[in-house]
């Protein structure tokens, strides 16, 4: 089973660079997407209508992923989706009592006994009251789900956990993104029994998931983040066959990937 997390900063502009022809390209089993910026009935427009706005090709692949959408009601703002081979058994927007927005940042689906929450955490730049709330939420949804399932968490976490996951800590110290109270939220949430699978797989490897976009035109060696993740329940850690950061420049992101071999 291969399990994509992008984060694709607006749907519209991302298929402008080619993200549909990626996901027919790449073969994946389920695409999680995060800040999906359009409301869902231009979201679906873009996958699943013809697509002629955006000059593109035969979406014949891409038509055929069962879609869940959660785009929340801010209109161009956040918002989650996947794309999946198969249909989930079940689905769960939000965190149901735990937590709930209008932007739709939190949604998972079931298959079996395995449980994938989407996620897509606050940036801390102006909301980081906001952020720590949302994270405080995610940890106790994640110990509810826990009890029934076993949990892939994946999304924008908007944190780079250690120095190795960063450019410039030094100077990023102060700088949501790397704050401490950001860094043990996310030392909590892997400390309730699961694994990021990029470093367990990857123990030294330096690479990373956000650059901009002026260093992906210029090879301006600016600040980079790996800050998007693919957290794996340690009930699975032994089925993850490689976990991955791919170079595809649909966004100022780029998809983390892992297979597991289910």
């Amino acid at each position: 089973m291969k399990i994509v997390s992008y984060n694709i900063n607006g749907v519209r502009s991302a298929a402008k660079r080619g993200l549909l022809e990626w996901i027919n390209i790449f073969d994946a089993d389920c695409y999680g997407f995060q800040e999906v910026r359009a409301d869902e009935n231009i979201v679906k427009n873009i996958i699943y209508g013809d697509g002629r706005q955006y000059d593109m090709f035969s979406k014949s692949e891409v038509s055929n992923l069962s879609g869940i959408f959660n785009c929340g009601n801010v209109v161009g703002y956040a918002g989650t989706m996947f794309l999946n081979k198969k249909s989930p058994d079940k689905v769960v927007y939000d965190m149901g009592d735990i937590w709930q927005d209008n932007e739709g940042r939190t949604t998972t689906i079931i298959f079996g006994e395995i449980a994938i929450i989407n996620a897509y955490i606050p940036n801390g730049n102006s909301r980081l009251d906001f952020k720590m709330k949302y994270l405080d939420a995610l940890k106790k949804y994640i110990a509810q789900m826990k009890k029934s399932y076993k949990v892939i968490c994946l999304g924008d976490f908007n944190i780079a956990h250690n120095e190795i996951d960063l450019t410039n800590p030094k100077e990023c110290k102060n700088k949501s993104v790397f704050l401490p109270i950001e860094r043990k939220a996310l030392d909590e949430i892997l400390s309730m029994g699961l694994v990021d699978s990029f470093r367990y797989c990857n123990p030294q490897k330096r690479e990373y998931s956000w650059r901009s976009y002026r260093s992906m035109r210029d090879g301006f060696n600016g600040w980079k983040y790996r800050i998007d993740y693919i957290l794996v329940d340690e009930r699975l850690k032994e089925n993850i066959l490689s976990a991955n950061i791919v170079d595809v420049r649909c966004s100022d992101h780029l998809p983390a990937v892992i297979e597991l071999n289910i």
